[in-house]
């Protein structure tokens, strides 16, 4: 389904109260800064689908001509915590730009953890915000030939395994789990995700996030995390699409991103990489050994 089964994700969430801090922005991860020095690096390590953000403030054609000059498949985030201020508008806008830069590409999409957007966006509901997602699908299912979605929604806890609201129009329903807030074993998460929708599943997110208190203990270790991930893959049964390491940049800290990144990626400010990561990335892909360009 996908071109890859390790994928990268790129931070493109908005921090309102840190006066609209844009993400994508704070990790340089922009078509005039670093954007395509990080594709370069992915694709050195075997990775061939990324997911990344088209948010309304920036520039729609400039991030889709990127991925296209990098061969890269993309799951393109249209919503990460953004107060979409027109709608109707961003998707007109979005369909437009796909179809003048890649419009013999599927256009894979993603609205993310809508049952967490009220609490990270203050006034808009869970009702809410579905109604925009379904609003803006729609539209772009009318306007391109093909369209298809991606849940992203946290798997740590029992319950949170039916927040997918967007499942029945979903191609994939993707999970996020994290040390940080892990209560439960992966695999029991991806069993009853696949046995809940009968649908293709793939973890959307996960990383290691040095720093971080974390509920589940015993690895302090970013490649370790990925193997213990993959473990709990293989050990599930499940027929999983992929896996996509979030944030593969060590983006800005949301409690204080002018000050510091957190180190929870593959590729760090100054384009360096985590050893460990590293390895534990290639010797799943099969790539040659990272060479810094």
């Amino acid at each position: 389904m996908f071109r890859s089964f390790i994928q990268a994700g790129f931070e493109c969430g908005r921090l309102e109260w840190q006066k609209n801090f844009c993400l994508l922005s704070g990790s340089r991860h922009l078509p005039e800064q670093d954007m395509a020095a990080h594709y370069a690096i992915v694709k050195a390590h075997g990775i061939r689908t990324i997911r990344d953000g088209l948010p309304w403030w920036l520039p729609i054609e400039p991030r889709l001509q990127c991925a296209r000059d990098a061969g890269l498949e993309v799951i393109w985030d249209l919503n990460h915590y953004w107060r979409h201020p027109d709608p109707v508008g961003y998707a007109e806008r979005v369909a437009q730009a796909v179809r003048t830069v890649v419009p013999d590409q599927t256009f894979w999409c993603c609205f993310n953890e809508l049952s967490f957007h009220p609490r990270m966006v203050p006034g808009e509901s869970f009702d809410y915000v579905v109604e925009q997602s379904r609003t803006i699908l729609s539209i772009l299912k009318a306007s391109l030939p093909d369209v298809r979605l991606v849940t992203a929604e946290p798997a740590h806890r029992p319950h949170e395994i039916g927040a997918h609201a967007l499942a029945d129009c979903a191609d994939v329903i993707g999970i996020n789990v994290y040390p940080h807030e892990l209560k439960r074993d992966i695999s029991r998460s991806l069993k009853d995700v696949a046995a809940r929708y009968g649908k293709p599943v793939m973890i959307a997110e996960t990383g290691l996030h040095h720093g971080h208190h974390r509920r589940w203990k015993g690895i302090n270790d970013k490649g370790h995390w990925l193997e213990n991930v993959l473990d709990a893959v293989a050990r599930s049964k499940v027929h999983v699409m992929g896996v996509c390491l979030y944030p593969i940049v060590n983006a800005p800290a949301w409690n204080a991103p002018h000050r510091r990144r957190w180190d929870h990626g593959l590729i760090r400010e100054d384009l360096s990489i985590d050893d460990s990561l590293s390895h534990a990335i290639m010797r799943e892909t099969g790539a040659d050994r990272f060479k810094a360009a």
